[in-house]
Parts: structure tokens; C-alpha cells; sequence
């Protein structure tokens, strides 16, 4: 699925040919794959045209970082951050966890539904499912995967301290953003403070990084 998914993304979208963003994409995502556990990888990396701050790693070794994250991905060390992160989404398998969760949702909904047989009814326990359900359990992946993508990105040679100054800059850039309750991400605040907490380990493992030299 991650490489039908990755191989869709590619066919829709426009691949950047800029020279320097995408040996800076292939040198970060090197090093990281030196040092993460994903078994079975066939790692790709793509740079993709589009404005938007974003970048994704799929099961299988597929990334994909959009020219848009470089606005905000300013050093190398940042961008591992980011890439260090997406990977964490994959180590932690948060794709077959949120398919899971998903279809079991729409699928007592359904029931529901079915038993009340009132339109109404189902489209209020959609809402309901989706703020008490999906949500919250995407925040508690995107912890997770910050968690583990600061490990990573120290074990890669990159100083961890860099993932706070990149989630100030994604502060600084969404000039507050989202209400937390209604985002599938932690409020950059709370995740600065989450990175602090882990920060420790995350510099032990830099300091004693093979990679850092690279």
C-alpha cells in the first residue's frame, strides 16, 4: 500500500528538478536510513513542487518533502527533523493503526445508523467519532513520531536541539494557527515542550553518533 500510495502521489503531482534541494532531501535521508530500523525498505526520496510546509514517509522507504517545507526546514539539521519524524510514523506503523481505528469507526457507525435508521443521527456520531476518536489519536501518533524522529535524527549526526528550532519556525510561520483540540497536530508549543522533555536521551545518542563526522 505505501508504494501504490507513493507511486499515485508521483503520477499526480509535479517532482521539482531544483539541484540543491534535492541532494540536500538525499543526504539527509541517507544518513538517517544508516541508523533506522524499517525493515524490508527500498529507500526513494522526491522532491515535489508545492508551496505547502509538508513532507511524508511512507512504508516501504518512500519520502517525499515538498519545496514548501524548505521555508520553514532552514539547515540540514532541521530537516531532519522533519524527515527523522515521518520515519518515526513508520517505524511506530501508525498507518495500519489509523486504517484500524478508521474502519472500525465507520463501521459502528454504521450499525448505528442502520438501528436508528435516521440520517441525522449518523452524521451526528460522525462528528462525535471523528473529535473523540480520530483526532486525539492522531495527536498521540504525531508525540510518538516526534519522540522517535528526535532519536533518529541524533543517531544520524544531526543535533537534536535543531527539531525545537524548526517547530519555532513553524510557529513563527502559522502565526498561531489551529485551536490544538481540533487538529490532528500538537500545538507546536506543547511539542517544543514534548522534544524538551526526550531532549537528554537525544543528546546522549548525538554525542555518541558515528554519523556525526559524515
Amino acid at each position: 500500500m505505501g508504494v501504490q500510495a507513493y507511486q499515485d502521489i508521483l503520477r499526480e503531482s509535479r517532482i521539482s528538478r531544483d539541484a540543491q534541494m534535492n541532494a540536500t532531501v538525499a543526504r539527509v535521508a541517507q544518513r538517517l536510513a544508516r541508523v533506522v530500523d524499517v525493515p524490508g525498505a527500498q529507500w526513494q526520496y522526491t522532491v515535489l513542487e508545492d508551496a505547502t510546509s509538508n513532507a511524508f514517509a511512507l512504508p516501504g522507504g518512500k519520502i517525499g518533502v515538498n519545496t514548501g517545507m524548505f521555508k520553514v526546514a532552514k539547515t540540514e539539521g532541521q530537516l531532519a527533523a522533519v524527515l527523522g519524524h515521518e520515519i518515526g510514523h513508520v517505524m511506530a506503523h501508525h498507518s495500519a493503526e489509523r486504517i484500524s481505528r478508521e474502519v472500525a469507526v465507520q463501521t459502528g457507525i454504521g450499525i448505528l445508523g442502520a438501528a436508528t435508521n435516521t440520517a441525522q443521527y449518523s452524521d451526528l456520531m460522525a462528528q462525535a467519532a471523528t473529535l473523540g476518536l480520530i483526532l486525539p489519536f492522531s495527536r498521540e501518533q504525531e508525540s510518538e513520531a516526534d519522540e522517535i524522529g528526535l532519536i533518529n535524527m541524533a543517531r544520524a549526526g544531526y543535533d537534536p536541539r535543531e527539531a525545537v528550532a524548526l517547530w519555532q519556525n513553524m510557529e513563527s510561520q502559522s502565526g498561531g494557527g489551529t485551536v490544538e483540540f481540533l487538529s490532528t497536530h500538537p500545538a507546536p508549543g506543547n511539542r517544543i515542550a514534548h522534544l524538551q522533555q526526550v531532549m537528554p536521551r537525544a543528546l546522549a545518542e548525538y554525542n555518541t553518533s558515528s554519523q556525526r563526522s559524515r
